[in-house]
């Protein structure tokens, strides 16, 4: 009984710590990011919730959207990411995403889009920004895996992070 009685704490301790890891549910997207040195584009296929973009979009235009019936939706996606999800060039030019598709799930929405970055130029980096959500949701979190060949990176954007630098060869 005096076993119990020590565990007991212990116990209302660990569901208290289950509800209140509950109360607060995490918001994250993830890009994967890849050059393409023939078309010396930037290939980005992003996966976020569904209803997060429904939502985010709804209050930028004031009207309710849903993504599988709303009849001018892509534009309005490429519109939101024009807004959250460019490419900075070297003399700080806005790049912005060229949207190609979606394919939306139950839960999650995979956008594919793409960032026109090359050209004659033999830039070697350049900045990405990513601000999806973070006017929406408290303590969103995004993540671009990007590779170029072989090399990799990893860039974490938060409310302090909006930016992040990628390197590339434009030959």
């Amino acid at each position: 009984m005096n076993k119990i009685r020590r565990l007991l704490p212990i116990f209302w301790l660990s569901l208290w710590g289950i509800q209140t890891s509950n109360g607060h549910p995490v918001h994250a997207t993830f890009a994967e990011a890849q050059w393409n040195h023939k078309t010396t584009e930037i290939e980005v296929s992003l996966r976020l919730r569904g209803m997060d973009l429904e939502s985010a979009i709804s209050k930028t235009t004031g009207k309710k959207v849903d993504l599988e019936k709303s009849t001018n939706i892509d534009q309005l996606i490429e519109d939101y990411l024009a807004k959250n999800f460019y490419v900075i060039s070297p003399t700080e030019k806005k790049i912005y995403a060229k949207y190609l598709d979606k394919d939306v799930g139950i839960t999650n929405t995979w956008v594919f889009f793409s960032f026109k970055v090359g050209g004659d130029q033999n830039i070697e980096s350049f900045k990405i920004r990513n601000t999806i959500f973070f006017d929406d949701l408290e303590g969103q979190k995004n993540v671009i895996e990007y590779r170029m060949g072989k090399f990799k990176k990893i860039i974490s954007f938060e409310e302090k992070t909006r930016e992040g630098t990628l390197e590339f060869e434009a030959k």
